[in-house]
């Protein structure tokens, strides 16, 4: 008992010392020996432009392929995790034929082969989805879900309070993107490369690449597939 105490003053301990959530989010995924962690805070009066926002520890071209292929609009986790009020196992969701793809291509991605979802609620209706993903399989995620369902229920809720405050601190600026740079993101969404663009726009392979890198700069994104995701939830592109 004394053990478990001790894991779950240091997740508090990660909670409390970092205003940065996604920091928060890769450091609690490494404590519990988690697969990922994912933390999406829904809608509120704070979103002016709509932006979603989520941290996750899931791998850039995961995140570029949920957004391009448009899986938010099916996807039975953030479905049910912002309807429910209770922590459920992903093994309880009924897997209808228009997010089967979804699941199949997730597996492919390496997102887990077990997942538990914690919605919550505060004081204000304000909610969120706390998802985290694990290797383990069977009686071995059971007992590991039974003994710890109740931190990553504290820990849900403290992540929860830190992203509002996150939010309502963040002046971050729209990048200032040029129509070339969004021109360049726009048909990189679409599946073309550097060459095919080139010829779209009338433009050499070297400028278009030019375009690109300077995109990925300003959106302040490490890979290209990373820049493209950021731009459709910022709404600069279209998915």
């Amino acid at each position: 008992m004394a053990e478990d105490n001790d894991l779950l003053e240091a997740a508090y301990g990660i909670v409390n010392s970092s205003d940065d959530v996604q920091e928060i989010v890769n450091r609690i995924r490494d404590l519990y020996g988690l697969h990922h962690c994912v933390f999406h805070l829904g809608q509120t009066k704070l979103d002016a432009l709509d932006r979603p926002y989520v941290k996750t520890t899931y791998s850039d071209a995961w995140i570029s392929r949920y957004l391009l292929k448009g899986y938010i609009n099916v996807d039975p986790i953030a479905r049910e995790g912002f309807l429910r009020m209770l922590p459920f196992d992903w093994r309880e969701l009924e897997i209808d034929e228009s997010a089967a793809e979804m699941m199949i291509d997730a597996a492919n991605h390496d997102i887990g082969a077990s997942g538990y979802s914690i919605p919550v609620i505060d004081r204000s209706s304000r909610r969120s989805l706390f998802s985290v993903t694990s290797k383990l399989t069977g009686p071995d995620w059971d007992e590991f879900i039974k003994a710890r369902s109740g931190d990553l229920q504290e820990i849900a809720f403290r992540i929860h309070r830190k992203a509002l405050a996150e939010v309502e601190s963040s002046t971050d600026p729209m990048p200032p993107l040029g129509p070339r740079e969004i021109e360049c993101l726009q048909w990189t969404a679409r599946g073309k490369d550097y060459l095919a663009i080139a010829e779209i726009l009338g433009l050499s392979g070297h400028t278009v690449r030019g375009y690109l890198k300077s995109a990925r700069f300003k959106l302040e994104c490490a890979t290209l597939p990373q820049a493209v995701a950021k731009a459709i939830s910022l709404k600069i592109i279209s998915g």
